[in-house]
């Protein structure tokens, strides 16, 4: 699953130094869950157990912080179909 860096609307506020950072720690992050799910994929795994699911769950997390950082910036079109796939399995907390 690819990250691609939104292009931000002219019109929207700056990140502050310590906001892009933070920025820029989430989207290391999600890169390294991406990463991680596709070891777990290799492996052959796959759903038999919850590795891949909690690792994905997380991934969707990472990028809810991020669409909150971003207001006005739509979802990634791969990021809506993963949560729409989970939906039935995302559970409240």
């Amino acid at each position: 699953m690819p990250t691609l860096l939104p292009s931000r609307p002219p019109s929207e506020p700056r990140l502050s130094l310590p906001q892009t950072v933070r920025f820029l720690a989430l989207v290391a992050r999600v890169r390294l869950h991406d990463a991680r799910m596709h070891v777990v994929v290799r492996q052959g795994s796959g759903f038999s157990d919850d590795r891949l699911l909690r690792l994905m769950r997380r991934w969707l997390a990472l990028h809810q912080e991020i669409g909150a950082m971003l207001p006005g910036v739509p979802e990634p079109e791969y990021v809506a179909e993963v949560r729409a796939i989970l939906r039935p399995t995302v559970r409240k907390e």
